[in-house]
């Protein structure tokens, strides 16, 4: 016999902490690949490809010259050495 007010019984809210919580997840994640996506077209993302190599020696170049390690003039001329010298890039797909 059911009591008034406990519907399923005393565990009647599990379920239905079970369900929120799946939603809660759902909609998070449809959240996180929403902003994925549109923070994607803004800003260049490392996991996207569109974000030069750190390794890249023309990104090593131009790190050491922001932060004064060597001169403008140092640096232009080791940039030009760097792009003579660069092996031909494969082209995009």
């Amino acid at each position: 016999m059911m009591y008034w007010g406990w519907g399923n019984g005393q565990a009647g809210w599990i379920p239905g902490l079970i369900g929120m919580l799946f939603w809660l997840v759902v909609l998070g994640l449809i959240v996180f690949v929403a902003v994925r996506l549109l923070s994607g077209s803004r800003a260049p993302d490392r996991y996207w490809g569109t974000q030069p190599r750190p390794d890249d020696p023309e990104e090593i170049l131009r790190a050491r010259f922001a932060r004064g390690e060597i001169a403008p003039d140092e640096f232009e001329q080791r940039l030009e050495v760097l792009r003579r010298t660069r092996p031909p890039q494969p082209p995009l797909k």
